[in-house]
C-alpha cells in the first residue's frame, strides 16, 4: 500500500510518498514526539483507490476510486531541511473513516474541532474533479494498487496539536477522525 501526498496541484505531479508504518491504527492514540517544537496537524481530503491501474485516462479515473475521507497528517510548523525525514515518520498519519465515493461528486461540509471547539468549518467544492485529474497523472508514473491512498493537498490552516487533546474531524455531519492526543 502506498500513501501518495499531493503537496501541490500542477500538470506535473508535485508528490510526496509515506510508508505504510506512517499510519496510526484506527482507535490508537497520537504520542507527541519527543523531539522538536511546534507539532501540527494539517487536514487533507483523501481518496482510496479500489482497483488496480496504470496510465489511468482521465474520464474512467473516477472507476478507480472507492471511498473517500479526511486524513491528518502530523508535522512541524518549522521543517526547514526536515521534510524528508517528517515524510517517513512512523505513526505521522491519521486515515479517517472511508465514505463512499459519491460524497467527493458533491461539495462537502467539513468540521474540525479540537477539545469539542470548533477550529474550521467549511462547505468545500467538488473534489472529483480534481481527483480524477490527479489519478490520471500519478498512474502515468507508478501503478495504483487496491488500498493506495492519494491525499490532496491540506484544506485548512493547520491545528497545533497538544497533550490531552482531541482532534475531531466531520464530513458531511459524519465523524471520521476522532484523534486523542497523548
Amino acid at each position: 500500500m502506498k500513501i501518495i501526498r499531493l503537496v501541490s496541484l500542477s500538470s506535473s505531479p508535485d508528490i510526496d510518498i509515506h510508508p505504510d508504518s506512517a499510519l496510526i491504527l484506527p482507535g490508537r492514540p497520537l504520542f507527541m514526539p519527543e523531539w522538536g517544537e511546534g507539532w501540527v496537524a494539517s487536514l487533507h481530503p483523501s481518496v482510496r483507490i479500489g482497483r488496480l491501474g496504470k496510465n489511468i485516462a482521465r474520464k474512467f479515473a473516477s472507476r478507480y476510486y472507492d471511498g473517500v475521507s479526511l486524513s491528518l497528517r502530523v508535522t512541524l510548523r518549522e521543517c526547514a531541511g526536515l521534510e524528508g525525514v517528517l515524510s517517513g515518520m512512523d505513526s505521522s498519519l491519521v486515515n479517517g473513516a472511508w465514505l463512499p465515493a459519491a460524497h467527493a461528486q458533491d461539495g462537502a461540509t467539513v468540521q474540525v474541532s479540537v477539545s469539542d471547539v470548533p477550529v474550521f468549518e467549511s462547505v468545500s467544492e467538488p473534489i472529483a474533479p480534481t481527483v480524477d485529474e490527479v489519478i490520471a497523472n500519478v498512474s502515468e508514473y507508478m501503478t495504483l494498487k487496491m488500498g493506495d491512498v492519494i491525499m490532496l493537498p491540506p484544506i485548512a490552516e493547520p491545528v497545533d496539536l497538544k497533550e490531552g487533546s482531541r482532534i475531531s474531524a466531520l464530513l458531511d455531519g459524519e465523524t471520521v477522525v476522532d484523534l486523542r492526543i497523548v
